[in-house]
């Protein structure tokens, strides 16, 4: 079996995945994610069409409203990641390895100027969970402490890694998100 690895750059656009991953994360968070939208989707036409049959402009105000919200939601968290990232673009410039084994993962960030290197080793006992989601690989250490792996930047087909990780990390930390 083939060594997994990853290595390179974790952008902006990885962090607005993150986001949207963390807030209802879980083996199926994209159908719950679509089941949210839709019930305020349907609540919107709704209200819109209530309305519409009784002349009530307050139900049209609020069908706004809430198609407001939304988009402001969306439009928020984009702008929000890329606010942060470019305050500390430092993280993002920075070159991410990682290199997973039999016991643990080694981590580690390279950046322009090696004294600033960081360095970790983490064993899989001190992992909370690791999720394969479709656009990266989250390594949850604690609650609120997270390692991003874009697929993107590992080196073997995504496959030999799901079934590499299947192997090495035990069945109850490792979660394969739909």
């Amino acid at each position: 079996m083939k060594s997994l690895r990853s290595e390179g750059y974790v952008t902006p656009k990885d962090y607005v995945h993150y986001l949207r991953f963390n807030m209802l994360k879980g083996r199926y968070y994209r159908i719950k994610c679509i089941f949210v939208f839709l019930c305020i989707a349907v609540i919107t036409v709704w209200l819109a069409l209530a309305g519409l049959q009784t002349g009530n402009k307050s139900l049209w105000i609020i069908a706004g409203v809430l198609l407001l919200c939304i988009f402001m939601f969306f439009y928020t968290v984009n702008n929000n990641v890329k606010r942060i990232c470019n305050k500390s673009a430092k993280v993002i410039r920075a070159k991410q390895c990682t290199q997973f084994g039999k016991n643990g993962f080694v981590f580690e960030l390279r950046f322009e100027n090696p004294e600033e290197n960081e360095y970790s080793e983490i064993l899989y006992d001190e992992v909370e969970t690791i999720y394969l989601a479709p656009h990266a690989m989250y390594i949850y250490i604690e609650k609120r402490s997270v390692v991003v792996v874009p697929k993107r930047n590992i080196s073997i087909p995504l496959i030999e890694a799901r079934a590499f990780l299947e192997k090495f990390v035990p069945a109850q930390k490792l979660v394969v998100c739909v």
